[in-house]
């Protein structure tokens, strides 16, 4: 009962990060083109690269605290979903590089962003 009190607590606090990210985004960069997703997913991406290294190898943190990081507060701060659904506005909307090149970045962004979380969780 302890992990899913853990789960959800880290969640909401995942799930108001990615708000707050994808409002600050949109402010300064405009709502035109998903930089808040793109965002959340990128640093999301990196987040899980390197904690997931670095709790269980540096921190040795307990394992109830290390999926309520790496699930809650990261499942809720990164978001599939919206990444699909912000593709699929693109593709709607006839813009079919953006939407092209929004997916091609995102995907490898987020890979290389988590590739570089895990050399720097290995090198600390």
């Amino acid at each position: 009962m302890r992990l899913y009190a853990l789960l959800a607590v880290a969640g909401a606090f995942g799930a108001m990060a990615r708000y707050a990210v994808t409002v600050f985004m949109a402010h300064q960069f405009g709502r035109q083109y998903p930089w808040g997703t793109l965002t959340v997913n990128v640093v999301g991406s990196a987040l899980i690269g390197f904690l997931g290294i670095f709790l269980l190898t540096k921190l040795q943190i307990s394992t109830e605290y290390r999926i309520a990081i790496l699930t809650g507060f990261l499942g809720a701060f990164t978001t599939m979903s919206t990444f699909s659904i912000d593709s699929l506005t693109l593709f709607e909307r006839h813009e079919w590089w953006v939407s092209g090149m929004y997916i091609t970045v995102t995907i490898m962004a987020c890979l290389a962003a988590a590739r570089g979380g895990m050399l720097l969780a290995e090198r600390l």
